[in-house]
């Protein structure tokens, strides 16, 4: 395969080299070593702060999932009690045909 074709007309110019001081390059890295010793630390720090945002959103997160247990517990009770009142059954009766004998173990 060929090289893409290039306008003929196309000149490339590229600047003449200019040599760097070297205080200006020592500069240049401990500025940038400075940056990155700085971000490691600032780092650090906001690691422990998220860690405990984490920590009291997993717990706010755990009483949540409790609370939504004990409603849908308490909505299947409702409605299992419900459902035996309009077909007629005897509670006790009704809770040994249905197998929710888990359901009402707190009562």
């Amino acid at each position: 395969m060929s090289a893409p074709l290039k306008h003929p007309n196309t000149v490339v110019l590229q600047p003449p080299t200019v040599t760097i001081s070297p205080l200006i390059r020592f500069g240049r890295y401990a500025a940038l070593s400075l940056g990155v010793v700085y971000g490691f630390f600032r780092l650090r720090q906001i690691r422990e702060y998220h860690a405990d945002i984490r920590e009291w959103e997993h717990e706010k997160a755990v009483v949540a999932a409790e609370e939504a247990a004990k409603k849908k517990k308490w909505l299947a009770k409702d409605e299992m009690r419900y459902l035996m009142q309009v077909v007629n059954i005897p509670f006790e009766e009704g809770v040994k045909q249905f197998g929710v004998a888990d359901l009402y173990k707190d009562d």
